[in-house]
């Protein structure tokens, strides 16, 4: 059995008879006899009853036909849905997110998500960016949200946000305090809480103060955001990290920010994907979510950054000698 066999069958039925059948379909008459004697022996049924009227249904005939309208339907409604590029609202996408950002924007882009695709699947996945890079470039996630990694043969790199970084410290006891810019000489005198050597986000704070000659001051190394803000608030020493992952404590009095003088200390965000995976419509729809969600929360202050004209040199594609740049 297949599908032309269906086709003919079905085309039979609606004519009313093998030889009105043949003209519409452009076969001869035994032609199609034949293909319907094939199908009826595959199924070990007789579906058409033939008398000199034309042919009508058996009661196998009816049940199979039933069957095979539903079934050429689908494969209809499937073949218009991939040429209009239309999405499957039972489809799943993983995306993965640093916990700076899935802090500020990750409990409401799940809610926008399970609006729109009440059928679909959104699996956020929580991770540094230097992991979360080496799960895109293995295909282990179907989106990333990423600091500074660059297009290559192995990811597509999309300009998202580009972030400021700010010194994280705990508020000040006066409260006509000012809140002054930091010069990067002044974060390298203090004794500050950071992640670790090999996170992109130290990375952006030592090539920084690298540039003006400084080296950072760091009494403990902390991989993981909740640790840095309790540390911070504790009176530890301060941090560096972007605006929406202390938004909510700096709301609330538990902690200020101060910005930086150097422009260096900024990173660019990006949405990357794996380059040997196909982008399917669903996944595109997360990425415009992320896109809207993050262009909704710089407004409000959640996130700052600027979000228009990201193009930037580095998103070149990476040569042998590049090194991943990535920032938790």
């Amino acid at each position: 059995m297949d599908l032309q066999q269906i086709r003919y069958f079905l085309e039979t039925v609606a004519a009313g008879s093998l030889s009105r059948a043949a003209v519409r379909l452009g076969i001869s008459q035994p032609a199609l006899s034949r293909q319907i004697g094939n199908l009826e022996a595959s199924l070990q049924q007789n579906l058409l009853y033939r008398h000199g009227r034309g042919v009508s249904l058996t009661e196998a005939g009816r049940r199979f036909e039933e069957v095979a309208q539903d079934v050429m339907r689908q494969l209809s409604d499937v073949r218009t849905e991939l040429a209009a590029g239309a999405i499957d609202n039972t489809g799943s996408v993983t995306l993965g997110m640093p916990p700076s950002l899935s802090a500020s924007m990750g409990a409401d882009l799940a809610l926008r998500f399970a609006a729109e695709f009440p059928r679909a699947r959104l699996r956020l996945r929580e991770a540094f960016s230097a992991v979360l890079l080496e799960w895109t470039e293995a295909a282990r996630v179907d989106i990333a949200v990423l600091y500074d990694a660059r297009s290559s043969r192995s990811l597509i790199a999309t300009p998202l946000l580009l972030e400021d970084l700010f010194m994280v410290e705990p508020p000040s006891s006066r409260a006509d305090a000012a809140i002054e810019p930091v010069s990067l000489p002044e974060l390298a005198s203090r004794a500050c809480v950071l992640p670790g050597p090999e996170n992109g986000l130290r990375r952006v704070v030592d090539a920084a103060c690298a540039a003006e000659g400084v080296r950072p001051r760091v009494l403990t190394e902390v991989d993981c955001v909740a640790a840095l803000k309790q540390l911070v608030e504790r009176g530890v020493g301060p941090t560096v990290l972007p605006f929406g992952a202390v938004h909510r404590e700096v709301r609330d009095g538990r902690l200020r920010v101060r910005p930086f003088r150097s422009s260096s200390m900024r990173a660019l965000l990006v949405l990357a994907t794996p380059a040997n995976k196909p982008i399917t419509p669903l996944t595109r729809a997360v990425m415009r979510i992320v896109q809207d969600e993050v262009a909704r929360l710089v407004p409000l202050d959640i996130l700052r950054g600027v979000t228009r004209n990201l193009e930037s040199p580095r998103l070149r594609p990476r040569t042998e000698r590049d090194a991943p740049e990535a920032v938790g």
